[in-house]
């Protein structure tokens, strides 16, 4: 007992097929194609612009706040009663400088030997010798800084030091000590708190030692110092000259880092999907219309093909029944006036010539 096996063969209508769907189809997709990337390079160059500008914006705020009190710290270090390094004749001017600037909580000299010389409250003098921003100024740094925790307010604080110089018997200028202010950072961490991206997007300021001095979720910096050194921002490359694309804890967010003043590093994150929604709704819709152009495609391309190759397989079971002498087979498309018509006709012709012929050798000679 034998089987049968079919063999797929590419037909005529297969050929149309596919032909009709590459010449509609691509054109299309390309068109899509060049829409939808032009459409992500200017969303991309719109991100970007919103997120540098938002960074820039703070940084300027910052920037600002902290020349601001580098310039107090200036003017009062030039005063000659805080130049004379005598505790009765600083203190007036320390109140004087705590007084006037709200968020300054203590004002302070010290000697080139760490002992405290004045201050504005009535604490004892203590020795600041073993203190950061002390050492920086001491060693020839122009500007002395450090952040610490808030004892009180469990928030981050900021000294900053500055030197005191006198002028020697030589004409040179000697360093007579250090002055200092400590303040709290209430006008930056509402600056950084308030620029903001969206509901996602949020800023956070770090110090030179990568410490995390505000952030634009405030309860984040209460309680303790906190080591931001892992932040990916800081380690993505290209992170400062553009906002990059960055996985962090099984996100994917748009990240940008801006250094400003005092070697202080600002850093923006916002969550993907709420910063390119209207690209990824874009490319939905792109996805949409090429999934029901190709559909229209197919079936436009499936009609004309059976359009065209019907006639044409008919015609062929017609011409080939006229080569075994059947007559029987209805010669379809005679009406048409393209080539598949003419065909037909050829046909048509054809078969009346040949069923003439035979009636002449079937008579009797």
């Amino acid at each position: 007992m034998s089987t049968e096996r079919k063999i797929f063969r590419i037909r005529i209508f297969h050929k149309v097929l596919v032909t009709m769907m590459l010449v509609a189809f691509i054109p299309i997709a390309g068109a899509l194609y060049i829409a939808v990337n032009q459409i992500e390079r200017s969303w991309r160059d719109n991100v970007g612009q919103q997120i540098m500008i938002t960074s820039q914006g703070l940084a300027d705020r910052i920037d600002g706040w902290l020349d601001m009190n580098l310039r107090v710290l200036s003017q009062n270090a030039a005063l000659p009663d805080i130049r004379s390094m005598e505790t009765e004749r600083q203190n007036p001017v320390l109140k004087a400088l705590d007084d006037t600037y709200e968020w300054t909580y203590l004002a302070f000299t010290v000697a080139p030997d760490g002992q405290n010389v004045g201050r504005n409250d009535d604490n004892p003098l203590t020795q600041y010798g073993d203190r950061s921003y002390f050492r920086q100024v001491i060693q020839g740094s122009p500007v002395g800084q450090q952040v610490l925790m808030g004892r009180t307010s469990g928030k981050p604080a900021l000294i900053l030091a500055k030197p005191i110089h006198n002028t020697a018997q030589d004409g040179r200028n000697r360093l007579a000590g250090v002055i200092a202010t400590a303040q709290h950072l209430v006008d930056v961490s509402d600056a950084t708190a308030q620029a903001r991206l969206g509901s996602t997007g949020y800023m956070m300021v770090l110090d030179p030692s990568r410490q995390l001095i505000a952030h634009g979720r405030p309860e984040e910096v209460e309680g303790q110092l906190q080591d931001y050194s892992w932040h990916p921002i800081l380690s993505a490359p290209g992170a400062d000259q553009r906002p990059v694309i960055i996985e962090h804890q099984g996100q994917r967010l748009v990240g940008f880092r801006q250094d400003i003043g005092l070697g202080w590093t600002i850093l923006i994150q916002q969550n993907y999907e709420e910063a390119f929604a209207p690209l990824i709704n874009a490319r939905k819709d792109a996805l949409t219309v090429g999934a029901v152009t190709l559909l229209l495609v197919v079936l436009i391309a499936f009609m004309l093909a059976r359009q065209i190759s019907s006639p044409i397989v008919k015609l062929t079971e017609a011409a080939e029944g006229l080569s075994r002498g059947k007559f029987e087979h209805e010669i379809v498309g005679t009406a048409r006036g393209d080539e598949i018509g003419a065909l037909a006709r050829a046909i048509e012709r054809m078969s009346v010539s040949i069923r003439i012929a035979l009636e002449r050798l079937r008579k009797p000679t």
